[in-house]
């Protein structure tokens, strides 16, 4: 265990509703059981998302040590303590919830995949969604089924383009497979294109949408109808959203519980298993593009102020230290 501790720690409040952030001390973090204690580097746009190095890991704790490089999904909202939160010198993590980078990585980049990945793992792996088997290092053997991913430009779509899961992967949401493009535009066709692009292929193990739009869950739907396999529509809604309504008799669909992983095989496998090895061999990539938009914890109220403008296609990022 190491008990190294920070003398001093601050954090991004929100100190009432609709309020702007106000920097401000907060208390320092001491780690328990395996959970580790990083100092944040960098923070992307939502507070669960960081990088940065470990501080000090828990009693229990024997795959981390200080100084280790890391990305890490940032679990405020499901501990509801403001300790586990990212926007802050110095977090607590839960250890299923962290990977180590490698030495060419930078914060920046390594900051993009914490829950987007989760939110993917979620759907694909666990066994209430599409129950897909864990990713290995170097990549599953193939299973001969395909994959429907609608909306792969997103940053939790996009990161399992690769298809390293088993499963050949078709992603109607990034424009990088010609027959697909045309329904990602086309909404009056988008259900008949797809069918057309994939009937006859193979046997489908469901779809993976991860755009939250009731319309463009009620065509994914519509898709996996009409095509041999399983008839499951995995989302990235939460658990306590209102019931979609008009849905198909005969097509399953499930809610995402992503932060639930770090209690499941699914956090220690992606995270602490297939991930690691992944980025050291390049066979994921950070997704979307991250653009640097402010410096310091100062910099996360303009940050925000930004994204709700409106941003698309990237990650915005904030550089905490």
């Amino acid at each position: 265990m190491s008990t190294d501790t920070a003398s001093s720690n601050k954090a991004a409040w929100l100190p009432a509703a609709k309020a702007n952030i106000e920097v401000g001390p907060a208390p320092v973090p001491t780690p328990t059981g395996t959970e580790v204690v990083i100092q944040v580097h960098s923070a992307a746009l939502n507070p669960a998302d960081a990088a940065g190095i470990v501080h000090a890991v828990g009693p229990n704790n024997t795959r981390f040590k200080p100084g280790d490089r890391v990305i890490a999904l940032c679990r405020a909202f499901a501990r509801k303590n403001p300790a586990y939160s990212g926007f802050q010198l110095y977090s607590i993590v839960d250890e299923p919830m962290l990977a180590k980078i490698p030495d060419h990585m930078s914060f920046n980049e390594a900051c993009v995949f914490g829950l987007g990945l989760a939110t993917a793992a979620y759907s694909l792996f666990n066994k209430d969604a599409l129950a897909l088997d864990l990713p290995v290092p170097g990549g599953n053997a193939p299973n001969g089924k395909l994959l429907l991913i609608w909306g792969g430009a997103s940053s939790v779509g996009g990161l399992w383009h690769s298809g390293r899961q088993g499963s050949r992967v078709h992603d109607c949401g990034d424009g990088e497979r010609e027959e697909l493009r045309p329904a990602a535009r086309d909404g009056d066709s988008v259900v008949d294109d797809i069918v057309t692009a994939l009937k006859g292929k193979g046997e489908m193990a469901g779809v993976f949408c991860a755009i939250i739009a009731p319309a463009v869950l009620a065509q994914c739907a519509a898709i996996i109808g009409r095509l041999e396999g399983r008839k499951h529509v995995a989302t990235v809604r939460p658990p306590g959203f209102p019931a979609l309504e008009d849905w198909p008799e005969g097509i399953e669909t499930s809610v995402n519980a992503s932060t639930t992983i770090a209690e499941t095989e699914v956090g220690r496998g992606v995270f602490g298993v297939w991930l690691e090895a992944a980025l050291a061999d390049g066979s994921i990539k950070g997704r979307p593009q991250y653009d640097v938009v402010g410096r310091g914890l100062e910099g996360v109220q303009g940050a925000l102020d930004m994204m709700f403008e409106g941003v698309s296609a990237k990650k915005l990022v904030v550089e905490i230290a």
